[in-house]
């Protein structure tokens, strides 16, 4: 008879996107970089205590399928929550519980290199004693809610040319502008711009990007 193989299971990973998170005492700015996102789903949720966040859709000039599956370092208001869908990424303002309010030490329930792709949003960063002064504006985003069951349907404008211009916001940066530039090459910037400001103190240098 025929000699028998044994059956090798390939398991096929899908990229995981690049997350820029940055916070304020009562709500989370997650940003996915992926660009001209479409076939998403996003949702939120709370599992075991913790928020928990998905999301899987093809982008890039490719079509590159990517998933994302992060649990958060604490509970969320799922239904307080919003997206906003553009053609440059996608930004979720996820909602801390209104009776536990404050800044986290870290975005991830998890820490450890396997969550390299969590990076700090500078351009969003607003240090904690300096939470009353921020001038990040989302008056002209086109968000989607959680509640309803229909996360991920947010709309394709409104928030792409803002999301170009931010450069500066709360203080980081000598008031350049961003547009044009990817999540990656922004961050780049910031780092060189942190890296020769040794000595920096405060809240930027107490919390882990992951």
């Amino acid at each position: 008879g025929l000699s028998r193989f044994p059956r090798q299971i390939m398991t096929v990973r899908m990229p995981i996107p690049t997350v820029l998170w940055a916070q304020r005492k009562d709500k989370l700015f997650i940003t996915i970089d992926v660009q001209d996102v479409k076939d998403q789903k996003i949702d939120l949720d709370n599992v075991d205590g913790c928020g928990k966040l998905t999301f899987a859709g093809k982008g890039g000039s490719e079509d590159t399928e990517y998933a994302l599956d992060l649990v958060l370092n604490k509970a969320i208001d799922v239904e307080a929550s919003k997206v906003a869908v553009t053609g440059r990424n996608i930004f979720v303002v996820v909602a801390k519980p209104k009776d536990a309010e404050g800044h986290w030490d870290r975005l991830t329930k998890d820490s450890g290199r396997h969550l390299s792709h969590i990076k700090c949003d500078w351009n969003k960063w607003v240090d904690e004693d300096e939470e009353d002064e921020d001038k990040f504006d989302m008056s002209g985003m086109d968000f989607s809610g959680f509640g309803g069951g229909g996360g991920g349907m947010g709309g394709m404008g409104g928030m792409a040319g803002m999301m170009g211009g931010m450069g500066g916001m709360g203080g980081f940066g000598p008031g350049a502008s961003y547009s044009g530039m990817s999540a990656a090459e922004a961050e780049r910037m910031f780092q060189a711009f942190f890296g020769g400001m040794g000595g920096m103190g405060g809240g930027a240098q107490r919390f882990r990007p992951y």
